[in-house]
């Protein structure tokens, strides 16, 4: 067996010859290895720890393998299992692996990626699985456990403020993709849905002016479709279907009803939570709607006092998982709701609001279109400017975010590095802005009436070349992919949190 070193920059095995004698040594003797032969059942054995020498290296990609191994000629599954740690002070280092497929480790960097990879040869080509943000040293991941040999290692990179943390950061992310919206429904005020979209692939649908799109824990991505007046679903599987809404916009009627039978008008935000229960803006109605994962909907809220005039702006919506708390948009305001308190203000005097996302701490990161700006707002309405510099231009890349002009402010999304995702409207761009609020580009665009929609299959990072048009809102899913709605032309696309390489 021969186990090719790491080059230096990703930590490298400064000792493979000793590795390989030694993994040789341990794979002639199956009491070492922990194969357990049972007739019934399957056991992981986890080895005494073996250490080799080492010498300094930069902190980063750990040196922790696993080593199943299954023989097929067996009646049931025999698996077993070789844990070689490189042995380093504080290295990231895998702890477990369960016969269900969950991989433990420690000593992950924070904040940082941890990646996980696999082959099923020592001398083959490792392959990187999805990637988990790193914000604690102890984490796990889900791997796939096959009846054949397999192989795995940890690598953990730094993700901070530097110029290498963001570099880390892209390298982490893989392809750019279209999950749903073909192109074709480009004018305001008129829905595009076909009754033959139902069922079938989401990238063969006319999108409608769509204005938020997040997913569940399970994957699925919910869109609020503005002009088709509904919600639409995107299965893990790619096809869509009406999960609210009757595609005429209306209304008749509060609910709990069927969600397909009640009438939506020009919805433009959703929150939706882990479970899959989504939370509408149904603007033009002036109210909050919930739909149960049962397929319900019924009026959470009323957004205003008179809902028979729409509710003006919108856009964007935040729930709390026990409803006792939401947040929402009215142009110039971030209007506040809870049971006993009903209505009230939050903060104001903003000239035309884009969303918002909540943060862990309670702020709001909330983006002002008309004014060009990015603020803070506290939980008890005190709104200090994090981005934006009043214009729509000056400050650039890795300037600071104060210096820097964004044309239409428009999504934000909160990253686990203590960033934040922020998506312009009218300068189509998605920019990172990191926890020492410098911006990097990561997605350029063009906005206006130019068609574009490009990159779908290819690494993401390409800031000199145009892959989306305006933008609406950004999320991460569960996973940390980056969801991004292109409204004007009906977009949803996706940035992988997958390496294209180890």
């Amino acid at each position: 067996m021969f186990l090719t070193p790491w080059d230096h920059h990703r930590g490298a095995l400064t000792r493979p010859h000793d590795l390989c004698q030694r993994l040789s040594t341990l794979a002639g003797n199956p009491a070492v290895v922990g194969l357990e032969k049972r007739a019934a059942a399957t056991k992981l054995i986890m080895p005494p720890t073996t250490k080799f020498p080492a010498t300094p290296r930069p902190r980063g990609r750990t040196l922790c393998h696993y080593w199943p191994f299954v023989s097929s000629t067996l009646l049931a599954a025999l698996l077993g299992l070789l844990v070689l740690p490189w042995s380093l002070a504080a290295a990231p280092s895998i702890t477990a692996l369960t016969a269900s497929g969950t991989l433990a480790w420690t000593n992950a960097l924070v904040p940082g990626v941890t990646t996980v990879e696999t082959q099923d040869r020592l001398n083959g080509r490792w392959s990187p699985l999805p990637n988990v943000y790193s914000t604690n040293a102890a984490g796990q991941s889900a791997v796939n456990l096959r009846a054949t040999n397999q192989f795995f290692r940890l690598a953990s990179v730094d993700i901070s403020a530097t110029a290498a943390g963001f570099t880390n950061l892209i390298n982490a992310y893989g392809l750019l993709q279209t999950v749903a919206g073909n192109g074709t429904g480009r004018v305001d005020a008129v829905s595009y849905w076909q009754n033959s979209f139902e069922g079938g692939p989401a990238t063969n649908a006319a999108l409608s002016r769509p204005h938020y799109a997040m997913a569940d824990r399970a994957g699925n991505i919910y869109i609020v479709d503005k002009d088709s007046h509904s919600v639409l679903r995107v299965a893990t599987n790619g096809t869509i279907n009406t999960l609210a809404g009757t595609h005429a916009g209306g209304f008749n009627g509060e609910g709990p009803a069927p969600a397909t039978n009640l009438q939506l008008n020009f919805p433009n935000a959703l929150w939706v939570r882990s479970d899959g229960t989504v939370y509408v803006l149904d603007t033009d109605n002036a109210r909050v709607r919930r739909i149960t994962t049962n397929g319900l909907m019924s009026t959470l809220f009323k957004a205003q006092s008179d809902t028979t005039t729409p509710l003006d702006g919108g856009r964007c919506l935040w729930v709390r998982d026990d409803e006792g708390l939401a947040y929402f948009g009215n142009k110039t305001r971030v209007r506040k709701w809870t049971p006993t308190g009903g209505l009230q203000t939050l903060a104001s005097g903003y000239t035309e609001l884009g969303t918002f996302c909540v943060k862990a701490n309670g702020d709001l990161l909330v983006a002002d279109r008309g004014g060009d700006y990015v603020y803070n707002v506290t939980a008890g309405g005190t709104a200090t400017i994090i981005a934006g510099n009043g214009t729509t231009n000056g400050g650039g890349d890795r300037a600071s975010a104060l210096a820097t002009g964004f044309y239409g402010p428009r999504g934000l999304w909160p990253v686990p590095t203590g960033g934040y995702l922020l998506l312009l409207h009218d300068g189509a761009q998605l920019w990172y802005v990191d926890a020492a609020n410098l911006v990097h580009l990561l997605l350029n665009g063009l906005g206006g009436n130019v068609f574009v929609h490009a990159g779908d299959g290819q690494y993401f990072y390409a800031p000199t070349r145009y892959f989306i048009g305006e933008g609406r809102s950004v999320t991460m899913d569960y996973a940390g992919n980056i969801i991004i709605c292109e409204s004007d032309y009906g977009f949803i696309r996706r940035i992988l949190f997958q390496r294209l390489s180890p």
